[in-house]
């Protein structure tokens, strides 16, 4: 398994396939594995990396400040392009996605495509129209946190999963995958708090000009697409499209479904 160094820490990642660079980025408490489907689908045609995202899988742990962790995660992912050498189309998930979303914000000219999945960028919500979205997001990631630091990571996960994927789907849950997202719950802390860091906002909209997908489930949390509706308004080159029956966890749910969008916008800006 290939491992890069960006800075002080070590991202291992998936590695396969030939042409032109597609970096996928997996959401919180998952791995690279997430991507297995798409990744070997767009093995045919391009150059596919999918890296466990700091803290996750075989990568190291995070072990900065919050305000640094989602430029960090960016870094990797220009280390990763380095090693291609030619513009890439980025595809992110959630935590994922807004690590996308700042990466696309730092460095617009190396895009060729762009697709975010529900990203929790919490620090675009704001001003008083944005309040209640931003207050309901905030709510889970500072309820996670709290009972993160009182150690009952398990009861903060709880009420994540549940949150995002319906009540009772942190109990139906397969055992190891369980015994995966409580080993990995320091990352998550972390992440909750970067998601509303201003630092991430500092770069405008209006530098991404690559061709934008916006993708999310139809039955999906309404702060998500709150932000989604934001990035519509503020992207030049952007397009809506929604996953029928699915929430915010649809590249896992609806794996065929979301698997087929990401191909299809990724091979319509292949030129």
């Amino acid at each position: 398994m290939p491992r890069i160094i960006s800075g002080q820490f070590t991202t291992a990642y998936d590695d396969t396939g030939a042409g032109a660079p597609v970096i996928l980025l997996h959401c919180s408490s998952s791995a690279r594995s997430q991507w297995r489907e798409l990744g070997e689908t767009l093995a045919a045609d391009f150059h596919v990396m999918a890296p466990d995202l700091l803290g996750y899988g075989d990568s190291g742990k995070w072990r900065g400040d919050a305000g640094d962790l989602i430029r960090a995660e960016a870094a990797a992912v220009r280390a990763l392009l380095a090693t291609a050498n030619a513009p890439l189309h980025l595809v992110g998930h959630s935590y994922g996605a807004a690590t996308a979303l700042r990466f696309a914000s730092q460095y617009p000219g190396v895009l060729k495509s762009l697709t975010l999945i529900e990203p929790v960028s919490g620090w675009l919500l704001t001003g008083n129209e944005h309040r209640d979205a931003y207050t309901e997001l905030k709510s889970v990631a500072d309820g996670f946190r709290g009972a993160f630091r009182a150690g009952d990571a398990e009861t903060g996960v709880r009420q994540y999963v549940d949150y995002w994927s319906g009540p009772g789907a942190w109990d139906a849950m397969a055992k190891g995958l369980r015994t995966y997202v409580l080993a990995t719950a320091e990352k998550p802390h972390h992440e909750f708090a970067a998601l509303f860091d201003p630092v991430n906002a500092a770069a405008s909209l209006d530098r991404i000009q690559a061709p934008v997908l916006l993708l999310h489930g139809a039955e999906t949390r309404a702060p998500t697409l709150r932000i989604l509706k934001i990035l519509e308004a503020g992207l030049s080159n952007a397009r809506m499209a929604a996953i029928p029956g699915a929430g915010h966890m649809s590249p896992i749910t609806h794996r065929k479904l979301v698997n087929a969008e990401i191909v299809r916008h990724i091979k319509a800006h292949a030129d």
